[in-house]
């Protein structure tokens, strides 16, 4: 009696998982899953009473006639109440197996959004790169060409400086991030540059902590606030003025504030620069809001 009973048990569970492999086989080669709830709920409820029946029947036949040869008594209650009974357990490992298959595809579909909204940073940091370098290459020429024909031995000094910064931001280029001592390297160049064509106009104030070393800043980003500075201020007065550059970490945070003569709405001709825009716009693709 209890060799029957467990072979009974493991013929059950054997036919339960071979029904459940072929229910699952018709719902992906039917492509169910990319049906509405609407359409799918007929859908569910015939084919988990199609697999209740074809359980039953094939237990019936197994279990009745192969193990134990007693045969099958008809009873239409009985077939009934095992039919929903069935088709009950059917349908709850239907609605385990569209569980699995939502969070699984919900996850794919996070990543793939996520690989997308990256891409389209990367394109838009690269499109925001390629305004900033002609935007400083312009202003920097300008500067030459005023000394070319007055003072040729400064427009060579400039060009040297000049080409020195070049060569150092088409490196810094390929990195979204650079550590803060190449960037105020950087600066410091370009205030030199600035500093040879605007001569006693710009008095440079810098003070730089320590514990900035240990910060990493997207390359060309102070420079383009210390260019903005002086053009926009400084530059823009007869006897020029002072550029405070200062750079603290305050609360873990690294802090770089830039002071400069002059004020934001003065602008003339109702034209703006693009370079605090520029800056904000890639603060904002790096580190989002």
């Amino acid at each position: 009696m209890s060799f029957y009973f467990t072979l009974n048990l493991v013929s059950t569970f054997l036919l339960g998982i071979a029904v459940s492999h072929v229910y699952r086989f018709f719902i992906i080669r039917w492509d169910w899953l990319k049906f509405k709830i609407v359409q799918l709920i007929p859908r569910v409820m015939l084919g988990s009473f199609t697999s209740a029946f074809a359980f039953f029947a094939i237990h019936t036949l197994v279990s009745n006639y192969i193990i134990s040869h007693s045969g099958y008594v008809f009873n239409g209650f009985d077939l009934l109440q095992n039919l929903l009974n069935l088709s009950a357990n059917f349908l709850l490992w239907t609605l385990f197996y569209w569980s699995f298959h939502f969070i699984q595809n919900f996850r794919k579909e996070e990543i793939k959004n996520l690989k997308w909204q990256t891409t389209i940073h990367r394109m838009e940091l690269n499109k925001i790169k390629s305004q900033l370098n002609p935007h400083f290459i312009f202003n920097s020429m300008n500067s030459i060409r005023a000394l070319v024909d007055e003072r040729p031995d400064k427009a060579k000094n400039l060009i040297t400086q000049l080409s020195n910064i070049l060569r150092s931001s088409l490196y810094m280029e390929r990195k979204p991030l650079i550590p803060f001592d190449e960037e105020l390297s950087l600066v410091k160049d370009y205030l030199a540059l600035e500093k040879t064509r605007l001569e006693e106009r710009l008095d440079v104030k810098m003070t730089v902590a320590d514990e900035c070393s240990n910060f990493d800043v997207p390359p060309l980003l102070l420079q383009t606030l210390v260019e903005n500075g002086i053009k926009h201020g400084i530059s823009q007065f007869e006897k020029g003025g002072q550029l405070s550059f200062e750079a603290s970490v305050a609360d873990k945070f690294l802090k770089v504030t830039i002071i400069n003569k002059g004020s934001i709405n003065e602008i003339k001709n109702g034209k703006k620069g693009i370079g605090l825009d520029i800056s904000k716009q890639r603060l904002k693709l790096l580190y989002g809001d």
